[in-house]
């Protein structure tokens, strides 16, 4: 048991910082993302491949419709984030695209071919096609330079428009009949874009206002494309992605204007500012929504902190808030979002990444029994919790390497005594080992003070960053090493050797306690 005893503090120790840590960042994982909102919580359904599910509302209760390999997945989700109602059908829709779903009733475009299925056998309606959008009334699709509607009453199409250009989209809304295309032309080294918003004016025909009319740079790709209409005033939004090399970056444009009165419409970039006064960038997945107020929304997802020490692709909502849009965190997921979706006015729920190319259904709500429940601990927040101390905890090893620079002048001092008189050395005067263990800790002190930085602050628990910590701690542990030293150092050991057992417990001590916060 003897020739244990030098390791026993330092082995206690170690469990006790473990476990301390392990506690933070178990709080961590059990923090709400803001005030009257819950953590995010799986939904009760299977893993998935990267689809884009389809969301409809139905009656008041959010309907998902997910395609996979050859079936296609729907389920009720409710305002508890409880799914119900799952059912499969025998049908093999190609994804990413969107689709029109009613019943068992399906409208899709496979292999250029629009198809309709009506609960049991596929019907083609046309071909050589494009893509297509809908909402539950209408049903709107394109080829190369035309666009076509579906009549749902007899299954027939008909056209809508031809156009010199390409198509490369159509752009519905939930529940208006106005719709708009998104047309490209090449040139040389660039491409006109040209995006025209359709207003219906009669049964027969639309009124067409070109939204937006300019060239597009090889390098730009203007697409996500969406409209709110209010009253006679139309509200268009656009994400702009650019890639300058290798930089990639996704805006979004709003633009709004009345529709009759032959003004040219000037877009204005969106600009996201979280709860923390920082700008985030790069939102994708973009869902566009108006609140209970008639007020506009805005839901995406983007890699952003989600806390001090965890960065992620979380989802995030935004309202306006005069020349900004303030966003409020809406996920706690540790990886991946895609496609967020809200489920009435109080929660929301998304993709989330779990595996290898393996996404499962995540939600978060504003109901009071989806926040109790989301306050339980997992095992998969003990996980997370276990792996950041762990992974924090050889992130101080990095600090280790700093020692070198408190430890080379007493190094130095010794080596010089060693060489001009080593009797003393041999003899261990006092005075030398008290001025080596003196240079080692003095110096200690002083540089130490340049690592106790701002990133230092922002990162350590409360419990480390407080005011003089930079002077309490080093000689708080300075103490310990050396009440470590007294309990443990073995009868045969020469001063000398007790010293550098001090200077290393000394090392690995600060190295684990705030060696994880100074880099």
């Amino acid at each position: 048991m003897k020739k244990f005893k030098p390791f026993v503090i330092p082995l206690l120790f170690f469990m006790v910082v473990f476990i301390a840590f392990t506690s933070q960042n178990l709080k961590t994982e059990l923090k709400l993302p803001i005030e009257d909102w819950s953590r995010s919580l799986p939904l009760q359904t299977e893993k998935i491949g990267e689809v884009k599910p389809v969301f409809q509302e139905q009656n008041g209760i959010q309907r998902v419709y997910v395609p996979k390999e050859n079936e296609v997945l729907s389920f009720h989700v409710t305002d508890k984030l409880e799914v119900q109602d799952k059912q499969t059908i025998p049908l093999s829709i190609p994804s990413p695209q969107d689709f029109w779903v009613q019943g068992d009733q399906y409208v899709f475009v496979r292999d250029q071919q629009l198809i309709h299925y009506d609960g049991k056998k596929e019907n083609i309606l046309d071909q050589n096609v494009r893509g297509l959008d809908s909402n539950p009334n209408n049903i709107i699709y394109f080829k190369e330079n035309e666009i076509l509607a579906v009549e749902m009453d007899s299954w027939k199409v008909k056209s809508l428009k031809k156009v010199p250009e390409q198509i490369y989209s159509v752009v519905l809304n939930d529940k208006s009949d106005s719709f708009i295309s998104v047309r490209k032309s090449s040139k040389e080294t660039t491409k006109q874009v040209k995006v025209t918003f359709y207003q219906p004016v009669d049964q027969f025909g639309y009124k067409e206002h070109v939204i937006l009319d300019k060239e597009e740079q090889i390098h730009e790709n203007h697409f996500g494309f969406y409209f709110i209409e209010n009253s006679r005033d139309v509200t268009i939004y656009y994400t702009l992605f650019t890639n300058n090399s290798g930089g990639k970056s996704y805006k979004i444009y709003q633009g709004t204007n009345p529709l009759n009165a032959n003004k040219d419409w000037d877009f204005n970039m969106m600009t996201f500012i979280d709860n923390n006064g920082v700008k985030l960038e790069n939102p994708k997945f973009i869902q566009y929504g108006v609140d209970a107020n008639g007020q506009a929304k805005v839901m995406f997802t983007t890699r952003a902190l989600r806390s001090n020490e965890k960065e992620a692709v979380n989802v995030y909502e935004a309202r306006a808030d005069g020349d900004v849009w303030r966003t409020e965190l809406r996920s706690t997921t540790n990886y991946q979002s895609l496609h967020p979706n809200w489920v009435g006015e109080e929660s929301v729920m998304w993709l989330n990444l779990v595996g290898y190319k393996e996404y499962t259904f995540s939600g978060a709500s504003k109901n009071p029994d989806v926040i109790e429940k989301s306050l339980k601990i997992t095992q998969s927040d003990m996980k997370e919790a276990v792996s950041a101390t762990v992974l924090s905890l050889f992130q101080g090893l990095i600090f280790a390497m700093s020692s070198v620079y408190w430890i080379t002048p007493a190094v130095l001092f010794a080596l010089v005594i060693y060489i001009v008189k080593i009797k003393l050395m041999e003899d261990e005067d006092k005075r030398i080992l008290y001025t080596i263990l003196a240079l080692f800790l003095g110096v200690q002190l002083i540089f130490i003070q340049k690592l106790f930085n701002t990133h230092y602050y922002m990162y350590a628990p409360d419990f480390l960053a407080f005011t003089g910590s930079s002077f309490v701690i080093p000689i708080a542990l300075a103490l310990l090493s050396g009440a470590a030293v007294w309990y443990g150092r073995k009868q045969d050991w020469s001063k000398l050797t007790a010293i550098c057992y001090f200077a290393a417990l000394n090392t690995f001590f600060l190295s684990i306690v705030v060696g994880p916060y100074m880099f």
